[in-house]
């Protein structure tokens, strides 16, 4: 009952932004664990994308995206740095939606808590199997220009091993 309230608020806001055409912003973390990037699945879009979300009206794009990571997926990145690695405007959904999307790695993987609501799917796959799936638009871009595909961010303390990891998250489409 739950997923269809957030289905039919998507479809809403879907017909609002069709007559007003509004500019949106929003952002969205990358996290990165032994050369994997988090995604997830919300039950209102058939696609992939980042944690992340709107930001608040006078809220930081930084906060914006710490915020969304702890209510998506119950990540708190306290203390952690972030690193922005993506910013861009795109028409998407009958709206200019400007995204920032912000990164930065894990030297193990942390917990992750779905409550089944929003997020249905939440998993670390391998950007090259990720640019083989439905991807909000942003973040395909995200991945398309990273310098490799193959290496995770390296963002000082907490830079990733480079080894290969057996086990694969990869979503089914």
């Amino acid at each position: 009952m739950i997923r269809l309230g957030y289905r039919l608020a998507y479809l809403g806001l879907r017909a609002w932004w069709l007559v007003r055409r509004p500019a949106t912003h929003g952002a969205g973390v990358a996290l990165w664990h032994r050369g994997k990037i988090l995604l997830i699945r919300t039950s209102y879009r058939d696609c992939y994308s980042l944690p992340g979300g709107f930001a608040r009206r006078g809220e930081p794009s930084e906060q914006a995206a710490r915020r969304e990571l702890r209510e998506e997926v119950g990540l708190d990145l306290s203390g952690r740095d972030l690193r922005l690695a993506w910013s861009g405007t795109l028409p998407f959904e009958s709206r200019q939606d400007s995204v920032d999307i912000w990164e930065t790695s894990m030297e193990s993987a942390p917990p992750l808590h779905i409550a089944g609501r929003e997020i249905v799917w939440a998993g670390w796959v391998h950007p090259a199997d990720a640019l083989g799936q439905r991807l909000l638009p942003h973040v395909a871009i995200y991945l398309a220009g990273r310098p490799s595909v193959s290496d995770p961010p390296r963002t000082g303390q907490d830079d990733l091993a480079r080894q290969p990891d057996s086990s694969e998250d990869t979503p089914s489409g």
